[in-house]
């Protein structure tokens, strides 16, 4: 009976080792877990960097920087385990780029080459994607009543090159600041010598600047009597490598109304009454449009949908023979609202005013004069000037199509021109401007 008792007892004792034996067990096993899964404060010589999940990121990191730059983090690092839950976990990669900014190490970012030339130093992959996001949403334009735009194509000339380099922290730039600067290009400097013939309008239009702007790097030159042999700084932006789209943009734009003519042979040629207003139409119109650089190149429309059909104006045009001579009285150029007016605007000279309207709008000559340009001429886009003879010229930009050439004599109200968006526009207007010895004067002192 003993022997049975004593065995009894040795067989509860072992019971109970292998009992206490199991919650050790779980107790160090549910005590790695809760290591495993717990938020741990980073501290570097004191300062608090930000929260982890798991000592193993904070030891990756610590052996990363031990391997490339030899330096030993142990004394400088503190890890302290949180009971809160609710804290915001940065991963190994910014945890390495917040211990190199603490203690002053070269941190890795994102060089970007175009050919031999650095144009940008860039925190991660993810800037440089935001960048190149940014230059599209940049680029691509605006319209008020924009339904849908389609990005059917984006292709940047240049070679791009991305490397992974250790820099100074001081050197990394912000990314809307680089998209900013590629926008806005690099300044190209370059002496023009005057030539036999040239004036400051010209030499403006071959440079694709404002005389304005000429100006401002010309401070000590009669811009109105240069001379043969003399020289003029032009300094003019360059894009640091060429970007174009395609798209596709869906909107609801204005359809121009078009006008019945009665002519009337006892009214001086050029002159223009207005029997019945017209009014614009509403339609759903489709574009494919190209833009290089930022300037809309190419326009058409892929389709249009009507949804108000326009009310067709009744104008009675003179056809009585006058002399082709400017009058020295401007016109209005085209129907249409004044969406921006001459004078500052966004930090620059506005040199003439905006007439909003449908793309397809008639433009008319404002005076009696001689075209003495027609075609492409830079961020102005399809652009007609005319010269009235007597000191005076006008322009006419962002036009979707020109009915004029270049030598063609045009009469006052004479049709040139059709509104449209080309060029560097934010949608679809005439930009129209009058020059008084190619000093930009404020047309709506002069339109009559």
């Amino acid at each position: 009976m003993y022997s049975l008792r004593k065995i009894q007892k040795k067989v509860n004792i072992k019971s109970l080792l292998g009992v206490l034996f199991g919650l050790v067990l779980s107790l160090f096993a549910l005590n790695l877990q809760i290591k495993s899964n717990s938020i741990y404060m980073v501290k570097v010589s004191g300062k608090e960097i930000g929260y982890v999940k798991g000592v193993e990121v904070v030891k990756n990191v610590k052996d990363k920087i031990k391997m490339t730059d030899g330096i030993d983090l142990s004394r400088d690092v503190k890890v302290i385990a949180e009971k809160e839950s609710n804290k915001h976990l940065i991963d190994e990669q910014e945890l390495e780029v917040r211990f190199r900014k603490e203690l002053k190490l070269k941190i890795p970012a994102y060089v970007v080459n175009v050919g031999n030339n650095q144009i940008a130093v860039l925190a991660s992959k993810r800037d440089y994607e935001v960048l190149i996001e940014t230059i599209k949403n940049r680029y691509i334009p605006k319209y008020d009543k924009t339904k849908n735009v389609e990005i059917k194509s984006f292709k940047i000339d240049e070679n791009i090159l991305t490397t992974v380099q250790y820099v100074d922290a001081a050197l990394v730039e912000d990314v809307d600041d680089v998209a900013e600067k590629i926008i806005k290009g690099k300044l190209i400097e370059e002496k023009y010598v005057v030539k036999q013939g040239d004036t400051i309008w010209n030499i403006s239009l071959d440079k694709g600047i404002s005389i304005d702007e000429i100006a401002t790097y010309n401070p000590n030159i009669n811009l109105d009597k240069i001379k043969i042999g003399q020289e003029i700084l032009i300094v003019r932006n360059e894009p640091y490598f060429n970007v174009e789209i395609d798209v596709n943009i869906v909107a609801d734009e204005e359809v121009p109304y078009e006008e019945k003519r009665i002519y009337d042979k006892t009214m001086n040629k050029g002159k223009k009454v207005v029997k019945e207003q017209g009014k614009n139409g509403l339609a759903e119109v489709t574009k494919s449009i190209k833009i290089v650089n930022g300037n809309v190149v190419e326009e058409d429309i892929v389709s249009s949908k009507l949804i108000e059909a326009p009310k067709n104006s009744v104008v009675v045009i003179g056809t009585k023979q006058s002399n082709l001579i400017a009058t020295g009285m401007f016109i209005r150029p085209s129907r249409g609202y004044i969406s921006s007016y001459f004078g500052m605007r966004w930090g620059r000279m506005h040199q003439g005013i905006d007439l909003a309207g449908p793309t397809g709008t008639p433009i008319y000559a404002a005076d009696t004069g001689k075209v003495v340009f027609a075609g492409w001429m830079g961020s102005y886009g399809k652009c007609i000037m005319i010269d009235h003879g007597n000191g005076y010229r006008t322009v006419y930009a962002h036009a979707s199509k020109l009915y004029v050439s270049q030598g063609t004599r045009v009469t006052k109200g004479q049709l040139i021109a059709a509104v449209g968006s080309t060029g560097r526009s934010t949608g679809p207007h005439l930009h129209f401007e009058i020059r008084k010895n190619g000093v930009p004067q404020n047309p709506l002192k002069y339109i009559k």
